[in-house]
């Protein structure tokens, strides 16, 4: 009997965990609001009710704006009907990728209401932080940890910020999403804090490597959300990829390359019919002159002006030349010489074993920092993670004083986040001797925080990119470049200007800032010398006068666009204009030069 008694206690226990796990939603559902240019949190103040709203970056010029978790498809439904009731045509229900996560250590901080004010710039004390959602839920979190004994050990530091009820907890990563600049609305960013290592438990390497094969890949490279309906699927960046999951390499394996996230073939911009601006005004000049343009000189590029230029571009027997050569025109490379560390890192993900056996001969403190890359992404945080970027930091640094605020190179730094992981990195590059160039892969797998790692370096000079594309994929931008090129005479160009004007380019593309009033005055003075000379120049002759009009056509387009490219990067009319020149001195200015 009492055999009989302890049978259906086991059962009664079995059925009631069964219920709880099954009455416990996981909320592995979101709704993608829709797509839009530089949005706001302020943007949708009115949706708070209905629960958190996030975003993610696209590489394009759009943002990927989300709300919620929620635990069911209906639930996430009836939010849908209620965005498209408000206008929001293009929301949709998306699924986390939860089968493709792993099982993470974190720490939570705090829970809120979708709609509470949250201190974003207190709570970055604790570390970086990520949002766990479930309906009008938001449980903000630090992490990720390596392990629970980590996680445990900084946990005290943590109360200590006044987070009493912080505790230490496992999650699927899928589920977590980074808080950004959007979340927070811009609040200011706490310098990275030093972790000492010594509060860790000892543990024998057995154990370290038994760890690092469970250790979770970063939950940027896991996540996947998938429309329902459907049978694509989106990075957490929005972004399409050909791979159905990304899973995590075994331990003591080299991992295949992830998906990639970004695309460098961007699409030409919409040119505003609304804007008023001089290079409209002097290409109709120009289209005016071929007789094309029938129009006013009133520097709005319109219909009419639209189609004027097609029409000269498709009939003007010099640009029908210049679209040829184009198609064969060498475009600027990113190759380095075989053994190089520039080598190695290019080739990190296409050749892995080589790339790092190339760089572990190397006694460049960037190639101990690659290899720490690698690591991280490849097995996780761990402690030969920690000691390769220190390492690098420390020796970097040791022959040149750091200039970088809030950045303390003589520092213990522990990495449970790929953002900050690659803000240490891009410090390695603007202090390597080597110059190494960061590589298009780089922004293509990681394209958010690659490009806030790196940008205010590029800005700053300090820091080189290679060429990843972008403008060079317009067909205008390829045309006159070979048309300038056309005017540089043999032995006039200069190949050191010529390197530095790309790397002018590659920056203006990924990572623009807007000039000074003295920088934008110089630029326009060029753009007037410039002019000036070719039309002395193309006096001479009927024939240079042909050649000068093309170029015309084509300079004064490809400014049109460079213009309208920063505008939808949120610069203002007056600074779009400046980085458009400033763009078109990169593209052609070597070429030009004579002229001046």
């Amino acid at each position: 009997m009492k055999y009989l008694i302890r049978f259906f206690s086991l059962a009664f226990l079995a059925l009631m965990t069964a219920t709880a796990t099954a009455q416990e939603d996981v909320p592995e559902y979101t709704v993608q609001i829709g797509n839009f240019v530089n949005p706001k949190p302020s943007d949708f103040t009115q949706l708070q009710s209905l629960g958190f709203v996030y975003a993610t970056k696209r590489p394009s010029n759009y943002t990927d704006v989300f709300i919620g978790g929620y635990g069911s498809e209906a639930e996430a439904a009836k939010v849908v009907e209620t965005l498209k009731s408000r206008g929001y045509d293009n929301a949709f229900v998306s699924r986390l990728n939860i089968e493709g996560g792993q099982s993470v250590t974190i720490i939570q901080l705090i829970t809120k209401r979708a709609g509470d004010k949250i201190n974003w710039e207190e709570l970055t004390q604790a570390g970086p932080l990520h949002v766990l959602l479930n309906g009008n839920q938001v449980k903000i979190v630090t992490g990720i940890f390596p392990d629970i004994a980590t996680a445990k050990a900084q946990l005290g530091r943590i109360q200590q910020l006044g987070y009493k009820d912080a505790f230490v907890k496992n999650v699927n990563n899928a589920l977590l999403h980074a808080v950004t600049e959007f979340e927070t609305g811009g609040a200011a960013k706490k310098p990275l804090i030093p972790l000492d290592f010594t509060e860790k438990p000892e543990e024998t390497q057995p154990l370290a490597d038994a760890r690092k094969a469970d250790t979770p890949v970063g939950y940027e490279d896991v996540t996947i959300i998938a429309p329902s309906k459907t049978g694509d699927e989106l990075t957490a960046k929005g972004v399409e990829i050909v791979a159905a999951k990304a899973a995590p390499a075994p331990a003591k394996t080299i991992a295949a390359e992830p998906a990639s996230v970004i695309s460098f073939s961007p699409n030409i911009p919409n040119i505003r019919a609304g804007v008023k601006r001089t290079s409209a005004i002097e290409l109709q000049k120009v289209l005016k002159s071929e007789g094309v343009y029938k129009g006013s000189l009133d520097g709005f590029y319109g219909k009419g002006t639209k189609t004027a230029f097609e029409q000269a571009y498709n009939d003007n027997r010099q640009i029908q030349k210049y679209r040829i050569l184009a198609k064969y025109a060498t475009q600027p490379s990113n190759d380095a010489a075989r053994g190089t560390v520039q080598y190695f890192i290019n080739t990190l993900w296409d050749d892995p074993k080589t790339a790092l056996d190339g760089l572990e001969t190397s006694k460049a403190p960037i190639a101990k920092a690659y290899r720490a890359y690698f690591l991280f992404v490849r097995d996780g945080a761990s402690r030969d993670v920690n000691t390769l970027m220190n390492d690098a930091l420390k020796t970097v640094f040791s022959s040149k004083k750091s200039s970088i605020a809030n950045f303390d190179p003589n520092a213990t730094y522990a990495y449970y986040d790929i953002s900050q992981l690659l803000q240490h990195l891009s410090y390695v590059h603007q202090a390597s001797s080597e110059k190494p160039a960061a590589p298009c892969w780089l922004f293509r797998k990681h394209p958010g925080p690659a490009l806030q790692a790196f940008a205010s370096a590029s800005n700053s000079g300090e820091l080189k990119l290679q060429n990843c594309g972008g403008f060079w994929e317009w067909e205008e931008v390829k045309v006159l470049s070979v048309m300038a090129h056309d005017l540089c005479a043999q032995g006039q160009c200069s190949e050191a200007k010529a390197a530095d004007a790309q790397q002018e380019l590659a920056r203006l593309y990924l990572a623009p800032k807007a000039l000074s009033d003295d920088e934008r005055k110089a630029l326009e003075a060029w753009n007037a010398n410039v002019w000036k000379g070719i039309d002395a120049w193309s006096s001479r002759d009927p024939m240079l006068t042909e050649v000068a009009t093309a170029l015309k056509i084509s300079y004064f387009q490809t400014e049109v666009l460079f213009e309208d490219f920063f505008m939808d990067e949120g610069f203002n009319e007056r600074e779009a204009k400046a980085l458009g020149l400033a763009a078109l001195k990169a593209l052609v200015g070597n070429h030009l030069d004579r002229f001046i």
